[in-house]
This record gives structure tokens, C-alpha cells and sequence, in this order.
């Protein structure tokens, strides 16, 4: 009688043991699948918000076209975008002022409008790289405006962000 129930406790014992293990198997997936839509909805967001930073920047007085004083909704104003992006890079490497302004507003981030049409120029507006990127490439579609050829065109702003 008495090996019969060390046999059948021993039995019992492995049974238990099988099913925790399949227990902990099904936590592991489920942690891992939980971890890749968290991952999915966090990225999301981020791409999310550098949309709202691209809003943000087609509505800035520094950067907005407006002829006589009315201004344009999405559009940006290309002699204004070159002063711009020029005054930045400069101060990044002299007087540091313009870019730590900046810096606080757009931190560690790749900032380039691109003209698509009626030809192709791009601009890098503010470049701030840190050391791993955060987004994707998210393009913002804006009005360009050159008021030396009182000209529109098409473009691109494009915002990278890094960690």
C-alpha cells in the first residue's frame, strides 16, 4: 500500500509542477504581447505630439508668411525659414542664446522643411541630435511662400525626435 500512494503523490506532485509551469508559460506571453502594445501606444503618442510640435511651428510668428499683416493658415514663409535656421546654427556655436532659447522649446530634435514643388530645396530648420531616436520621420504638409517672387509652393515639415 505503501508505494502505491509515494507513487500516486509523486504523480500528483508532477502534475502540479506541469501546470504552474504552464501557468508561468501563459504569464510570459501575455507579458510579452502586453509589452508590444504598450510599446504600439507609446510610439503612437510620441508621433502624436511631434504632430502638435509641427502645429505648433507652422504658427509661429517667426517662422508664418503673412502678406500686410493677415497670416496664413499652414503656411511658412521661406526668407523667414533661411534667417531662421541661419540665426540657430550660429548661435549654436557662438553666443549660445538663440539656440538654448529654442532648445527649451524643441529639445533634442531634427527639425528640415522641404520644398516638393515647383522644385526641390530643403532647409534644416533646427538640428539638435540626441542619442537614440524617439520617433519615426513624421512629415507635416505646409504652404511655402518666397515673398521675393511672390511665389507658393508646396512643402514638407518634417520633425524628428530623439531621447
Amino acid at each position: 500500500m505503501k508505494k502505491k500512494a509515494q507513487i500516486q503523490m509523486t504523480e500528483t506532485i508532477f502534475v502540479v509542477f506541469i501546470i504552474l509551469i504552464i501557468i508561468m508559460l501563459g504569464f510570459v506571453v501575455y507579458s510579452k504581447y502586453q509589452q508590444g502594445v504598450l510599446e504600439n501606444i507609446m510610439k503612437q503618442r510620441r508621433n502624436e505630439e511631434v504632430i502638435k510640435t509641427g502645429q505648433r511651428l507652422s504658427s509661429w510668428p517667426e517662422l508664418e508668411c503673412s502678406v500686410a499683416g493677415i497670416t496664413e493658415f499652414a503656411c511658412l514663409d521661406v526668407a523667414k525659414i533661411q534667417v531662421i535656421s541661419d540665426f540657430i546654427n550660429e548661435s549654436k556655436h557662438k553666443s549660445k542664446y538663440g539656440f538654448n532659447y529654442y532648445y527649451d522649446l524643441l529639445k533634442n530634435s531634427k527639425i528640415t522643411v522641404k520644398q516638393v514643388y515647383p522644385f526641390e530645396e530643403e532647409w534644416v530648420l533646427y538640428d539638435n541630435p540626441g542619442i537614440t531616436q524617439r520617433t519615426d520621420r513624421v512629415p507635416v504638409p505646409v504652404n511655402l511662400y518666397d515673398p521675393i517672387t511672390e511665389t507658393y509652393g508646396f512643402g514638407v515639415l518634417e520633425l524628428l525626435i530623439y531621447e
